[in-house]
């Protein structure tokens, strides 16, 4: 059995990658503690055959991704798995891809790319030579990311959204859709615009 903890839009799209992976969809079981008619967690506890049994966490929020991926990992020890990439995605020359990686269709990966662990790219996501991914961060759909852009963990980066080549973006960034990020975004901030600037969240 295949697990998938959620029941939003993220824990459908691996669903659909999945079945493009000629998966069956009865083979598949989304487990939700605050959506009603899903199983819960304590379903899952007692169901997940650890020799067996596959666990993908799609929940979109990095922080609560992570919390409940280190959750999981104490109870099952091992629930890393490999790049889940869609058989319609783009992959160039020399790319590290770590564990638990989710590419979704019509994705161009250049060469020299690195993604970490728990990174999701989403559709039609550009990201051009020698960028940076570090964990627990989502490319949004239809982002474009020159090159050499590097993106640390735990950001949320909107789609459409484009970057200026050698941009550094800070770890825990939320960037908005749509926003054209031309210099430094800073750790623990949020940006919108085009060009992009820092605002303030009440």
């Amino acid at each position: 059995m295949i697990y998938i903890y959620g029941g939003g839009g993220r824990a459908k799209l691996i669903k659909e990658i999945l079945i493009r992976h000629e998966v069956k969809s009865k083979e598949i079981k989304f487990i939700d503690d605050y959506i009603k008619g899903y199983k819960r967690t304590s379903y899952l506890l007692k169901n997940f055959n650890k020799k067996k049994d596959q666990l993908y966490i799609g929940i979109s929020d990095p922080k609560l991704q992570q919390k409940k991926y280190s959750f999981f990992k104490k109870k099952f020890k091992e629930i890393d798995n490999d790049p889940l990439i869609d058989p319609k995605a783009i992959l160039k020359s020399k790319i590290r891809i770590k564990k638990n990686v989710i590419i979704l269709e019509n994705a161009s990966i250049g060469p020299n790319v690195k993604l970490d662990q728990n990174v999701f790219i989403g559709a039609n996501v550009i990201i051009n030579h020698d960028c940076k991914i570090k964990k627990f961060t989502t490319i949004g759909h239809g982002a474009n990311l020159a090159g050499n852009v590097r993106v640390n963990e735990y950001c949320s980066i909107g789609i459409s959204s484009i970057f200026k080549q050698n941009v550094l973006v800070e770890k825990n960034v939320i960037i908005g859709c749509g926003a054209n990020i031309i210099r430094k975004c800073q750790k623990n901030s949020t940006y919108y615009g085009n060009p992009a600037k820092k605002i303030k969240v009440k």
